[in-house]
C-alpha cells in the first residue's frame, strides 16, 4: 500500500480523497494548528510532526504521497493578498521538504486567487528540484456540493517518470463532472471501480464514527441541517456544504468558533478526488 504523508493537514480533507484514489494511507502528519490538531489525533490518529519549519526531514518515515493544503490567506480574495511577501506563505519549506522526501506524487491545494498570485513561483520551484506539474481547477459545485468554492489543485511528479506532457486544452476541454452521473465519487457508490476504493475509505470513517454506513454513503444527499442554530450560522451545515461525514470536526470538543475557522480552511473531498482523477487520467 502506499503511504501518504500529509503537511498543513487541517482536518485532512485532502489525505481522504488521495487515500481513497490511490488506495494509499497516511502515516504521518504535520499540522502547527493546536485545535486542528485535536481533529487528527481524533480522525486520523497518525503522528503529527507540528511544524513543517523545525521538523527533521530527514530522520521521517519515508513516503510515496506527499500532500499539502498549504495556508491560503497570502493569496486569498479574503486577505489582504500579499503573496510571496506574506508571513504564511509556506511554500519555500514545502519545496524543501519535496526534494529531501522525494514523493513519486505531489498533490497541492489552495485557493483561486493562487492561480494568479504565487503560482509561478510553485511552478518553477518544482522545476528546480526535478519535478513536473499539472494542474486545474474544480468547483465544489461540480461534485454535487451546493456551493462554488473554486480551488487550484496540482499534481505533481519526478520528471524521471517522464509521463506524456499534457497540452494545455487537455484539461481546458475536460467536460465538468454531471452530477446525474451514477459514478461519483464520495456521492454515490458501487462495490467496484473508484468508487469501491471510496467506499472502503468510508468505511474506515463509519468505524471511527460508530454511525450508519448508509446515512454517510451520500454527503449530498443527507438530510441537509438547518443553516442557522439560534440565529447564529450552523456549525453542523458548514460541515455538510465541506462534503464531511456528520460530526467529522463538530463532534469533537473545540470552541465553536475554532471549528468554524478549520471548516473554512479545509478541503471538500470529493472536489479533490476529482481533480486528482482528472490530473493522473490526462492521456
Amino acid at each position: 500500500m502506499l503511504k501518504i504523508g500529509s503537511l498543513c493537514t487541517g482536518y485532512g480533507g485532502l489525505d481522504m480523497a488521495v487515500e481513497a484514489y490511490f488506495q494509499a494511507e497516511t502515516i504521518w502528519t504535520c499540522e502547527f494548528d493546536k485545535h486542528a490538531s485535536k481533529v487528527i489525533e481524533k480522525r486520523i490518529n497518525k503522528p503529527n510532526y507540528g511544524n513543517l519549519k523545525t521538523t527533521k526531514w530527514d530522520e521521517v518515515e519515508p513516503i510515496d504521497i506527499l500532500t499539502a493544503g498549504y495556508p491560503c490567506q497570502p493569496f486569498s480574495q479574503a486577505g489582504l493578498r500579499k503573496g510571496t511577501e506574506d508571513e504564511r506563505h509556506l511554500w519555500p519549506y514545502i519545496k524543501e521538504i519535496i526534494r529531501k522526501l522525494r514523493p513519486s506524487y505531489v498533490v497541492l491545494e489552495n485557493v483561486r486567487g493562487h492561480f494568479g498570485l504565487g503560482f509561478r513561483e510553485v511552478l518553477s520551484g518544482l522545476t528546480a528540484i526535478g519535478y513536473d506539474a499539472r494542474w486545474t481547477l474544480i468547483r465544489a459545485s461540480e461534485v454535487g456540493a451546493p456551493h462554488r468554492r473554486e480551488r487550484l489543485f496540482i499534481l505533481a511528479y519526478p520528471n524521471s517518470a517522464r509521463w506524456p506532457r499534457a497540452q494545455p486544452s487537455d484539461l481546458q476541454t475536460q467536460q465538468p463532472w454531471d452530477s446525474s452521473s451514477t459514478n461519483k465519487p464520495f456521492i454515490t457508490y458501487s462495490e467496484n471501480g473508484s468508487d469501491g476504493r471510496l467506499l472502503s475509505r468510508i468505511q474506515k470513517i463509519d468505524t471511527k464514527l460508530g454511525s450508519s454506513l448508509d446515512a454517510i454513503r451520500s454527503i449530498y444527499s443527507q438530510e441537509i441541517p438547518p443553516p442557522l442554530d439560534k440565529g447564529r450560522l450552523n456549525v453542523q451545515f458548514v460541515e455538510y456544504m465541506m462534503g464531511l461525514p456528520k460530526g467529522w470536526v463538530t463532534d469533537i470538543d473545540l470552541p465553536r468558533s475554532q471549528k468554524l475557522k478549520i471548516l473554512g480552511n479545509g478541503v471538500v473531498p470529493q472536489q479533490a478526488y476529482k481533480a486528482i482523477e482528472l490530473l493522473h487520467n490526462v492521456k
